[in-house]
């Protein structure tokens, strides 16, 4: 999949967008991500093409509306009124529009909702599920992705290594990025998740700290499959 934007531009990163420049849905999104080079478009790139990723969950998304960029269908949850607002104004939508990656009519909705009560989509229908410093995603939300389906996890607040720890989760790959380039590494996996200390981290040690702990060797991101 070659990243060219459908009626867009590119930021300084050689990431994409388009947008009307006063709106201020679109100055929150540069705010919180073209700025900061934190869109993470390639990274979604790369799950589609290796893994087939169609659909996508993403709690605690905030405004990251990018993954709509490369996915036909997406579902984001947050509690911060802000994302309502956001993913209730139409420019969203045709922002999504401007820059998608595919022919396919966009599929987008948004839940103002906690996700570790859950929120109303079907089990086991999404082949990517997002967690990025939202928590534990991993753990309330497996039930919405499919059997074989994936999860892309950073480990700030522990996510990653809870879903290490998880039988039903499988290290298939890591992300690194230096330089702004973006790599999915699926060899010498065992090197990951080894304590610096020595010590046994525990499921119970993840979640009371609510942080990652300290390894020998960290990636970008983490890439696990369910089942």
């Amino acid at each position: 999949m070659t990243i060219v934007p459908i009626g867009g531009k590119r930021n300084r990163h050689g990431e994409l967008f388009d947008a009307a420049p006063m709106n201020k849905s679109w100055l929150l999104y540069k705010r919180e991500y073209v700025d900061k080079g934190f869109e993470r478009l390639e990274v979604f790139v790369l799950l589609a093409e290796r893994y087939g990723v169609q659909s996508v969950l993403y709690p605690g998304s905030y405004v990251h509306i990018t993954p709509s960029f490369v996915f036909p269908a997406a579902v984001y949850a947050d509690m911060d009124r802000r994302a309502e607002k956001f993913f209730s104004d139409s420019w969203s939508r045709e922002f999504v529009r401007k820059n998608r990656l595919y022919p396919d009519t966009p599929v987008i909705r948004f839940h103002a909702a906690d996700y570790t009560a859950g929120f109303d989509e079907p089990p086991q229908s999404f082949d990517l599920l997002v967690s990025q410093y939202a928590g534990f995603v991993s753990e309330h939300c497996k039930k919405y992705l499919k059997p074989g389906g994936l999860l892309l996890a950073n480990d700030s607040h522990g996510d990653a290594g809870l879903a290490r720890l998880d039988p039903d989760y499988r290290l298939v790959a890591v992300v690194s990025r230096r330089n702004q380039r973006v790599r999915l590494l699926e060899t010498d996996l065992h090197e990951y998740f080894i304590p610096k200390s020595g010590e046994r981290i525990t499921r119970d040690h993840l979640i009371t700290s609510g942080r990652g702990a300290g390894y020998s060797k960290a990636a970008w991101a983490y890439i696990f499959r369910l089942g």
